[in-house]
């Protein structure tokens, strides 16, 4: 018969209640294509791995309130490195739903594969393109390296500190100033092609302008989209590169 002690395998569960944080919201980890099983087990295998490179930290409690309090403590810090990562797609869907409505398309909604959630068109590919990035440039990479530095900036016993939340608020408004900067080409076209209709409406009144607008704006929209792709994979791969340090300043 085996005996487990439960302070021999405390360190590791520890390790693997912040890997189960940060996996339910991290990009690609927390998809409905990947099974909780696998997304469990790829926790189990980070804790195996880092658990013996950390020692007990500090021993368990041995009371159940400091353990309870242990293990959400572990699982909110794992959950704002996931956030840390999450919020360049929030990012991204809110550009998408930008360009959805400047160019016509936000009724022609659909399911998004990966989230499983009703997205137009633009937010599917902008989220999409996004996590193809985030795998075929490694950043996921990089960001498991800051989840293993999170411990020795961060270790169980660390209290937050107040800074904390202001890195986490000031990092959330950033979402909407990429998705503007995503936006922005979108949001020019779309004012001058209203403009000129508005113009030719007041020339010629028997036009209807209202109905012609729509294909112009649509197919304005779609090619600008298309001209400034190269832009937005600058603005995406930029921010891929700060993200194993907001994760950690997050924490910090």
């Amino acid at each position: 018969m085996i005996n487990i002690n439960v302070t021999d395998i405390y360190p590791g569960m520890l390790v693997f209640l912040r890997a189960s944080g940060m996996f339910l919201v991290m990009p690609v980890f927390s998809g409905t294509m990947i099974p909780n099983t696998v997304r469990i087990a790829i926790a189990a295998v980070l804790a195996y791995t880092l658990a013996p490179l950390f020692g007990d930290f500090g021993g368990m409690p041995t009371h159940w309130f400091p353990f309870v309090l242990q293990v959400m403590h572990e699982i909110l810090t794992g959950l704002l490195l996931g956030f840390a990562v999450r919020f360049l797609l929030y990012a991204l869907e809110m550009a998408g739903q930008i360009i959805a409505v400047q160019i016509g398309l936000s009724m022609s909604s659909n399911i998004d594969p990966i989230t499983r959630t009703s997205a137009t068109p633009p937010s599917t590919m902008l989220f999409s393109f996004g996590t193809v990035l985030f795998l075929v440039t490694g950043s996921y990479q990089y960001c498991l390296v800051a989840f293993r530095r999170s411990f020795d900036i961060f270790p169980p016993r660390a209290g937050f500190a107040p800074t904390s939340l202001d890195v986490v608020l000031a990092q959330s408004g950033k979402i909407f100033l990429l998705a503007i900067q995503i936006g922005a080409p979108l949001l020019a076209i779309s004012f001058l092609v209203n403009m000129c209709f508005s113009v030719l409406g007041r020339a010629a009144p028997s036009l209807n302008v209202f109905v012609l607008s729509f294909p112009v704006q649509i197919l304005a929209g779609l090619t600008v989209f298309a001209m400034t792709l190269g832009l937005t994979v600058q603005y995406i791969l930029r921010d891929m590169q700060q993200l194993p340090e907001i994760m950690l300043r997050f924490l910090r």
